[in-house]
């Protein structure tokens, strides 16, 4: 088991792991982060946040619309640099999946990869991360996991918030097994031992689960790290998806609110609607200059 306990550090790192900030960002300052979406044919949010307390981001995200691909990945390790492991797992992803390799093997590789990294002095031993990561294929779209990093999926036809993902820790197995209540693991006093990591020294491969779900009209997908669900609980989220469409105010709302409520860790989010919403003809071409505009204001 792992236990996640995090830590600043300073530590070497590969040069390239943070070379490629078009395509996805590894968060290792202490300034919050905000991506809009930069592809028409995709609308999406991102946020991270360092939190209230800790100086040092170690959560990694990767928004990747032309190869349907989100992650998120939340580095771990006290002094073993885990914003290291975060970044890697990152560009381990991305670049499976460019080359063709299913998400499940993708996770995995890049398993193997933040061991090797350490091994090559690349980081630290103990380095960890968690891990969860969005494919779309089209009429569908896969979501995999390890650690309790989580995905849910908000339908605004019935109004509904589903957790997609099951954390893989100490306290989902107790619950799972019925040991203890869904109130009790709110504040179990080992709530944050997870069972697995990707950069497990313990772990020659990884359990990395995953599930295949079909897109549907009025789904917006949530990704994020533990830094959001232990702040907001399902119904914190419910309401803020209930209360209004537009997904760059969702995001805020969740940030600003999981940052009212203590922001005790790294927080981080990515907000995916689906492509069934995707708009075309005039009003595609109205929202992709909308975006465009967003990004002159920006810079």
């Amino acid at each position: 088991m792992v236990h996640k306990l995090r830590y600043w550090c300073i530590c070497q790192t590969l040069e390239n792991t943070y070379t490629k900030l078009n395509n996805y960002n590894n968060l290792n300052g202490g300034s919050s982060r905000v991506e809009s979406q930069s592809n028409p044919q995709w609308q999406y949010q991102y946020r991270s946040d360092p939190g209230r307390v800790r100086e040092l981001n170690e959560d990694a995200c990767l928004c990747n619309p032309e190869l349907g691909l989100w992650v998120v990945a939340d580095g771990m390790g006290g002094h073993s640099c885990g914003e290291v492991a975060s970044a890697l797992a990152i560009e381990s992803i991305e670049r499976s999946i460019a080359s063709g390799i299913g998400l499940a093997d993708a996770v995995q590789q890049a398993h193997l990869d933040i061991l090797a990294a350490a091994d090559n002095g690349n980081g630290a031993d103990g380095m960890g991360t968690t891990v969860v990561a969005l494919q779309d294929f089209g009429e569908g779209y896969r979501i995999a996991w390890v650690g309790d990093s989580r995905a849910y999926v908000w339908d605004g036809a019935t109004g509904r918030l589903s957790r997609v993902t099951q954390d893989h820790s100490l306290v989902e197995r107790l619950l799972s097994s019925g040991l203890i209540s869904a109130e009790e693991a709110k504040s179990h006093p080992q709530r944050h031992l997870i069972t697995q990591c990707l950069g497990s020294k313990e772990l020659e491969r990884v359990k990395v689960d995953e599930v295949t779900l079909e897109w549907q009209p009025e789904q917006v997908m949530l990704l994020c790290s533990d830094g959001l669900t232990e702040e907001l609980a399902d119904n914190d989220m419910l309401t803020i998806f209930s209360a209004q469409t537009d997904l760059e105010k969702s995001a805020d709302r969740l940030l600003r609110m999981a940052l009212n409520k203590g922001g005790q860790d790294n927080i981080s989010i990515i907000l995916v609607k689906s492509p069934k919403d995707r708009p075309s003809g005039l009003a595609g071409a109205f929202y992709g200059l909308k975006v465009w505009f967003r990004k002159i204001l920006k810079k």
